[in-house]
């Protein structure tokens, strides 16, 4: 599953969570879009470098 999927997916629960607690809804509502906005926004990984790739002695 992917992070949007993902993203979603837990906007989602929110939704639930906000239709079964109505006196928190605001919470759960506001987590709802948070989840949905970082489903939109694109993800930027920082690799790492490998542990097996050698360091350069001259740095």
């Amino acid at each position: 599953m992917d992070n949007a999927q993902q993203c979603r997916a837990k906007a989602l629960l929110c939704r639930q969570q906000a239709y079964l607690h109505p006196e928190e809804n605001w919470k759960w509502l506001a987590q709802a879009e948070r989840w949905e906005h970082l489903a939109e926004t694109p993800f930027i990984l920082k690799s790492e470098p490998s542990k097996a790739e050698p360091r350069d002695a001259a740095a």
